[in-house]
């Protein structure tokens, strides 16, 4: 077999003639429907004398740290076996060279595994395999190569070149894959530290006018657009950016209608058939609980998805701008972003579009990761100010200040451009600032943590009732729930609970220091160290709340970092 034409043959380009902006919906479903239909044929590999690199164990397997809990299963969700030395023939005949002179394996990522293979003539293709977590096998690929091809050839936004990829695994690879030409210029995060002001200044200009493109440039289909693709290409309307433990999730189907309210629904009715479904309530990774802490139980968690149910048309924009599908990139860090090297100003690459999703534009829009600060956030069209007076002030934490008004003044410059270039980009971002938001939100993770502060929000709804836009457009309805002295008494003590039970969680963190595992991982030469330093701080724990066997029994049974 060979490999599968690249979806920049299959579909039409864009009409030069026209300048007419291809649907997105057409572009996704053409190219799947084609995928289906391509038959592949054997070819002989271009280099008989090539050597063979597949027992390279290394290539297969997650090097990057070690689990320190469900390891076991954590590894079997990013291994994948397949054929290196066809994978290189392949990557060689795309890219157009004789041979291949060598395979370099990129640091692990959480859902995929990156090469670099450099030919003898100096051509460099990337490759790309997925890991079995990454998403749902065919559509995964399928869709990035789409949607590469769309924001490269329709929206003039600087992504890979797809040379060749294939979505069926079974193939001579033995896995899906999709082989790209190596974005030229530097990853941002190699210079940004370096740069001085007025040149992030720039950059953070032109990051906002990219967005500017994938925002306001896409056509704007209505929810039904997003609807359909999510049924399409996204099982369960699950999204790894931001509703976790996508292993839960899988287990139901929900369809996700063809409103942005009934989207948001049926987010509600996913959480529910996935708690009712599972045999165990998954570990939350925010809160210890157990005795003397929050114990959650799948009753209290579909109590808060219920009433979740009856806000949702409450608490929904009004504003049609920020409800329209929008395409956006779902990881825009400073490793993703390629830069001149010459000339960093210069954007030249964005990479990793891997489960881009077409969404309401007020589920997308925040500010890139790299503006992100450790600081009190500015609000609105708020400018830093740094004080004049720096008499006294030790050299040090004057460094700190002038670094933190560096920060925020950047996250000014980028509000400040959309608010000007971008209006209904700036309104969905003012949006996510509401109680409004906060309740759509925090409702995508109740399967996992967060029903007990959930509650909470709801009864604390009753005070600002009257002054929701959600409320107001629908003429003022009454508050739709009555909650007893007794039922407030319940919430109140699951809150305290709850907050207890994160504040032993984030005592753990500072106990372990560098040992903490993000993410579940330490690196390898910390494992063993942190699975004593776990341990031991779970006894001392155990101890300081005085529990007896019964409930040390519990807790054991809710720890996070057990095997």
């Amino acid at each position: 077999m060979r490999a599968i034409t690249p979806c920049t043959r299959l579909l039409a380009p864009r009409s030069r003639a026209t300048n007419k902006m291809i649907n997105p919906l057409i572009y996704w479903h053409s190219l799947i429907q084609q995928l289906s239909t391509i038959a592949a044929k054997t070819t002989p590999p271009i280099v008989d004398q090539a050597p063979n690199r597949n027992p390279r164990e290394d290539y297969f397997h997650y090097t990057r740290g070690r689990f320190v809990c469900n390891e076991g299963f954590e590894t079997s969700q990013r291994r994948v076996q397949f054929n290196v030395n066809e994978l290189c023939r392949v990557a060689t005949e795309a890219a157009g060279s004789e041979s291949c002179a060598k395979v370099e394996k990129y640091p692990d990522g959480m859902y995929n595994k990156n090469f670099l293979f450099a030919m003898h003539d100096g051509t460099e293709v990337v490759g790309k395999v997925p890991n079995p977590n990454a998403g749902r096998p065919h559509f995964t690929t399928a869709s990035e190569v789409a949607t590469m091809d769309f924001v490269r050839n329709v929206l003039s936004t600087p992504a890979p070149k797809v040379l060749t990829w294939n979505a069926n695994v079974q193939n001579p690879v033995g896995a899906e894959y999709i082989l790209m030409e190596k974005m030229a210029g530097i990853q941002l995060h190699h210079v940004w530290p370096s740069l001085d002001m007025q040149v992030t200044r720039t950059i953070a200009g032109k990051k906002s006018k990219t967005l500017a493109l994938l925002s306001d440039h896409v056509p704007g289909e209505n929810s039904s657009t997003m609807a359909v693709l999510q049924s399409a290409l996204i099982e369960d309307l699950v999204s790894r950016s931001g509703c976790g433990c996508l292993k839960c999730r899988q287990l139901t189907t929900v369809h996700p209608g063809s409103t942005v309210d009934e989207y948001k629904r049926a987010i509600g009715r996913r959480e529910i058939e996935s708690i009712r479904s599972l045999p165990r309530l998954p570990k939350s990774p925010l809160t210890l609980c157990g005795p003397h802490s929050y114990e959650p139980t799948p009753e209290k968690k579909i109590a808060a998805l219920e009433n979740y149910l009856r806000l949702v048309k409450y608490v929904l924009p009004t504003d049609d701008s920020i409800t329209r599908s929008n395409l956006w990139h779902p990881d825009l860090h400073s490793e993703n972003i390629y830069v001149d090297a010459d000339d960093p100003t210069r954007i030249v690459g964005l990479i990793d579009w891997q489960s881009a999703d077409l969404l309401p534009l007020f589920d997308h829009a925040r500010q890139p990761y790299i503006l992100d600060y450790d600081s009190p956030q500015l609000k609105g069209l708020e400018r830093p100010t740094l004080s004049e007076n720096q008499k006294g002030v030790p050299p040090d934490e004057r460094q700190r200040a002038l670094a933190l008004y560096h920060s925020s003044s950047l996250v000014a410059l980028y509000r400040r451009f959309i608010h000007n270039q971008i209006k209904p980009l700036y309104h969905a971002m003012e949006y996510r600032d509401t109680i409004s938001y906060d309740m759509l939100l925090l409702a995508q993770n109740l399967l996992v943590d967060g029903e007990a502060h959930y509650q909470a929000h709801v009864t604390n709804l009753h005070d600002v009732w009257a002054d929701l836009p959600g409320v107001r457009s629908r003429g003022n309805p009454p508050f739709p729930f009555q909650f007893t002295d007794e039922d407030l008494a319940v919430i109140e003590n699951d809150v305290a609970a709850a907050s207890r039970g994160m504040e032993y969680m984030e005592s753990l963190k500072q106990k372990l220091g560098d040992l903490w595992p993000e993410k579940g991982l330490v690196r390898h030469d910390q494992y063993e160290d942190a699975k004593k330093a776990i341990q031991q701080a779970k006894l001392e724990l155990y101890d300081q709340l005085g529990l007896n066997e019964e409930e040390r029994a519990k807790w054991d049974e809710r720890w996070p970092f057990n095997e």
